[in-house]
């Protein structure tokens, strides 16, 4: 019998018991709110673990490599019809790369893959740097068998996999919001090296997904829920105003989810990569500088809001709010505000206050000037009150 069989037998045999319970529950009126309760909890926990992952393009993706390395030549039709799984395709437009990429990232397969080039190899690989996607491909070769085994052991239990990632999602969360997001899709994908969400789809790059959860299972997935079931407080928002709005949501958005994943990527994982390792303290020690550059930028007198852009706000590499984010998150967990940031987890106004509060007591924090709390200020006294708190349904 099928998986998927299997899965409607064992609903069919469950439904059977709990039809006749409602046709005794029905004829017993004291046992009615007792059967709902039941009911309840019972499709709760069939929607919980009827979530997967889809991993199907790695498994073409291995097959593409065992003829590389019998140095059969990956050919442009072949490595196109594979770039077109959709979720591929999803990624690849939200990292903006172009043809040349995909034609480099081709060649890079051949030089990492293919014997006949292990000289050529191994004289890249000793610049990684200037070599970064051979060095990102070599990962994907050298760790081929561990990540198979790591696919197979999670299609093999799920409902612990997912379990894993929620309790780290639930760890920046009020308990009202500890919930489970069943209908979105999570897709591992074989290229490149990061993680991306787009509407109700979680997309992994193998690389990413194999180290962190080697690292600690669920935590980056953890990270990942976190976005989709963090409660926001949402308001429309004046085109003048839009640029700071959009950038303190940014911030609470990834330093809050932060909190679940980055203290486990530090200089003692000694199971992931070196630059994943290095992530944590880079976002500590940007974000400083960067938190810096918006301070002097909004408390700029008289200030055009309408001429401010993200990427001069934050001026590094990562605009998506990791920087200054975590650096932020990690000012008021120090400080001992982490539980007050839970209770408010929505409000990008109430992040900034505690923030302000915490580096206060922090001799080596950077402090915000009071033009900018002021700023602030303004705002939430604007939009807080026709602002609502959207909850995950």
């Amino acid at each position: 019998m099928s998986d998927a069989g299997f899965h409607i037998t064992y609903l069919s045999s469950h439904c059977v018991l709990y039809f006749n319970y409602i046709t005794f529950s029905l004829k017993n009126k004291s046992m009615i709110k007792p059967f709902l309760f039941i009911l309840f909890a019972f499709l709760s926990s069939q929607t919980m673990y009827s979530q997967t992952f889809d991993d199907t393009s790695c498994w073409e993706y291995f097959k593409i490599t065992a003829d590389l390395k019998n140095n059969k030549p990956l050919d442009k039709k072949t490595w196109n019809t594979f770039l077109k799984n959709e979720a591929i395709q999803v990624y690849l437009n939200d990292q903006g790369v172009d043809s040349a990429y995909i034609e480099n990232y081709r060649k890079s397969m051949e030089i990492v893959y293919m014997p006949k080039n292990s000289v050529a190899l191994q004289e890249r690989l000793k610049e990684p740097l200037k070599n970064w996607w051979i060095y990102i491909v070599n990962e994907y070769k050298v760790n081929e068998d561990q990540m198979k085994a790591y696919l197979t052991n999670i299609k093999k239990d799920p409902k612990h996999y997912f379990e894993t990632c929620y309790q780290y999602t639930y760890q920046m969360l009020p308990k009202q919001n500890h919930k489970t997001v069943p209908e979105h899709k999570v897709t591992i994908i074989p290229i490149h090296n990061d993680a991306h969400i787009k509407n109700d789809w979680m997309i992994f790059t193998l690389i990413a997904a194999y180290f962190q959860d080697t690292n600690k299972m669920g935590a980056m997935g953890g990270h990942e829920f976190h976005h989709f079931l963090r409660p926001q407080l949402v308001f429309e928002v004046k085109d003048q105003d839009a640029v700071i709005i959009n950038l303190l949501q940014k911030i609470l958005n990834e330093g809050s989810a932060d909190l679940t994943d980055k203290r486990y990527m530090d200089k003692d994982a000694v199971k992931l990569l070196p630059f994943q390792r290095e992530t944590a303290a880079e976002f500590i020690t940007d974000g400083a500088k960067v938190l810096k550059n918006i301070d002097s930028l909004l408390s700029v007198k008289p200030l055009d809001r309408s001429k401010l852009k993200m990427n001069k706000l934050i001026n590094t590499w990562n605009t998506s709010g990791h920087v200054p984010g975590y650096y932020m998150s990690n000012i008021i967990e120090k400080g001992g505000y982490k539980k007050e940031l839970i209770k408010h987890i929505e409000d990008p106004f109430k992040f900034i206050y505690l923030y302000d509060k915490a580096s206060k007591k922090d001799n080596n924090a950077y402090v915000l000037s009071a033009t900018t709390i002021e700023l602030v200020r303004e705002l939430d006294k604007k939009y807080r009150p026709k602002a609502k708190i959207e909850q995950y349904q």
